[in-house]
């Protein structure tokens, strides 16, 4: 997909009013919006976050936890690849599974609703199309994937699945993780639409990019075929700040 003419509503104004709802709902403790109201950038669905507290500084909305002390976020997923080429690290179920190694069925609207309940800030200056050659901004985040391997939990960066291929070599990656935080177009946002939560080639509506200058080549990216356990396999999804 190639936006050339991308039009986009203020990032800034659609997140503060994100954060707005967050504070609300955080104030009141365990509250859902008004049932019949959409949410801003939600496409006009009616959507009703619900942030259930769990213990001390640890919340819920639906299966994302969120632990405000680590300023992290976790989330189930699966693994949706076990080779082939990739162009996403992450997406949701209905979005662009034919390319992305994990899949989650988690709502990329209520990650971002995470997102900005911990402070974190993205870009009101998105890429200008996918496969852009500029370099996304926003704030730095760590992605670790946690799974089980016989009776052992496993945690390993994400990365560590993916590699790219060029020239006959396989070579593994180093990615510098970065929350963008998609962007709102008419009044829709983005990454609900196209389902794109975390990008390996670089793409204005996921929720995350990272600062690679090849992130502009969607013919390198791979799975790490050697380390990626079977398709199928459970795993959960941890996003916590980069200090």
């Amino acid at each position: 997909m190639h936006m050339k003419k991308l039009k986009t509503k203020s990032l800034r104004r659609a997140s503060l009013l994100l954060t707005a709802i967050v504070l609300f709902i955080l104030a009141a403790g365990n509250v859902s919006a008004e049932p019949g109201t959409p949410l801003p950038g939600a496409e006009g669905r009616n959507i009703e976050p619900a942030i259930e507290k769990i213990a001390p500084g640890v919340y819920r909305i639906g299966e994302i936890q969120i632990h405000k002390k680590a300023r992290s976020i976790t989330f189930p997923a699966q693994v949706n690849m076990d080779k082939g080429l990739l162009e996403y690290l992450l997406v949701q179920s209905q979005g662009k599974t034919h390319e992305s190694l994990l899949r989650t069925d988690t709502d990329p609207y209520f990650l971002n609703i995470a997102f900005l309940l911990l402070g974190f800030e993205g870009t009101d200056k998105p890429l200008t199309e996918q496969g852009a050659s500029e370099i996304p901004a926003g704030d730095p985040v760590e992605i670790t994937i946690i799974y089980h391997d016989g009776n052992k939990n496993q945690r390993v960066p994400a990365d560590t699945w993916i590699e790219t291929r060029q020239n006959n070599t396989n070579k593994p990656v180093s990615l510098a993780w970065k929350y963008t935080g998609s962007f709102v177009m008419d009044g829709v946002f983005q990454a609900q639409v196209q389902g794109s939560i975390a990008a390996v080639y670089h793409d204005p509506t996921a929720l995350i990019d990272h600062e690679a200058e090849s992130g502009n080549n969607d013919e390198i990216w791979f799975v790490n075929e050697q380390l990626v356990p079977q398709a199928g396999t459970s795993v959960t999804v941890l996003i916590k700040a980069k200090n």
